[in-house]
């Protein structure tokens, strides 16, 4: 397995509270953790990017760009009710 080295800054007090754990393999820990949060993030953008399909997908059914304008110039006039 090919791993990389990281390190990161903690308070002193948590530092000496761990120390208290001299059994716990803390970079375990950390390496699920990191692991964890990461697959928590693809997660999320994925969902994100599902929604942001599904409004698409309305959006074209909805047939606002059958007009002669551009999509550029609908959204421009979106933009522009916005303010």
């Amino acid at each position: 397995m090919n791993q990389e080295t990281i390190s990161l800054r903690i308070d002193k007090s948590l530092k000496e509270q761990m120390r208290k754990y001299v059994h716990i393999n803390w970079s375990a820990i950390l390496r699920k953790a990191l692991v964890e949060e990461v697959k928590k993030i693809h997660s999320i953008n994925k969902e994100r990017a599902l929604r942001a399909l599904k409004s698409a997908d309305e959006i074209r059914k909805s047939g606002i760009f059958k007009s002669e304008r551009t999509g550029a110039e609908i959204i421009r006039e979106w933009r522009d009710k916005r303010k």
